[in-house]
């Protein structure tokens, strides 16, 4: 139950320190390349060898059909851009939920005695990318409040997943749902990528990909929220080592691995 609720206290750490260094231009930047690099690592290291393990190399052009599509989209309607934009946004939260949930089966199992703590800890560690991702896409182009309350849905969702344990994984584990899941994570990819070139025009939101790519250089902050990033991803991927296969994502829900350990 202690992973549980750090699991959800985690996730306020993104607001605290968007909220509180928002004025600081450096630290925004470093807040951007932790959330790019780290969910990107997570994405490469973790969350794609599960969906090959289950889908094979389809799930591939799956991936590529999210993180594309959504600009082919854009330009083949680009009067209703916004639109295509605002959709694939909510596409990529709705994907961070669903991995909200398998996170909170993943602590699951563990107060089941049927993973070991350092999972636990990973599975912590993966909320925090998750928190400041939420509130750095949202807080700037639709407020507080709806950022407030999509937090507040990750929460509910972690824990959401520990409750339900096996059942979730279950239904995760439906024939098919792998190549969805693999198109979703695309989606968020694609989110996290042109994200960052519309920090200095956030209020006039129109996701151009042709515009302010000339004057974009990366900053010292840029940098150091990379580093970190990285140094976070080894804390993950250990933790993840030592557990082996961890089982606690997409797919996962084969009941001979839940309760062999």
């Amino acid at each position: 139950m202690n992973y549980l609720i750090a699991s959800v206290l985690i996730l306020a750490v993104g607001p605290l320190l968007y909220h509180g260094f928002r004025h600081q231009t450096r630290v925004l930047d470093a807040i951007g390349a932790f959330v790019v690099v780290s969910l990107f690592g997570l994405v490469l290291f973790d969350i794609l060898p599960e969906l090959w393990h289950h889908g094979g190399f389809w799930v591939v052009p799956a991936i590529l059909l999210g993180f594309f599509g959504p600009t082919l989209a854009e330009k083949a309607f680009h009067r209703h851009s916004r639109l295509a934009h605002n959709l694939t946004l909510a596409l990529g939260l709705t994907g961070l939920l669903v991995h909200t949930l398998t996170d909170g089966s993943a602590i699951y199992l563990v107060s089941q005695q049927q993973a070991n703590d350092l999972l636990a800890l990973g599975v912590v560690l993966h909320n925090l990318p998750a928190g400041l991702a939420i509130w750095w896409l949202l807080r700037p182009q639709f407020g507080r409040v709806i950022a407030a309350a999509m937090l507040g849905t990750l929460m509910f969702f972690t824990v959401v997943g520990f409750f339900l344990g096996d059942e979730l994984l279950a239904m995760i584990s439906v024939s098919g749902s792998v190549y969805l899941q693999a198109f979703v994570t695309g989606s968020i990819l694609h989110v996290l990528v042109h994200r960052p070139h519309e920090h200095h025009h956030e209020s006039h939101h129109h996701h151009d990909h042709g515009h302010g790519h000339r004057r974009w250089r990366p900053s010292r902050g840029h940098y150091l929220g990379s580093a970190l990033a990285l140094i976070f991803l080894v804390l993950v991927m250990l933790s993840h080592h030592e557990h082996g296969h961890h089982g606690h994502l997409h797919g996962d829900a084969d009941p001979t691995h839940n309760h062999s350990h």
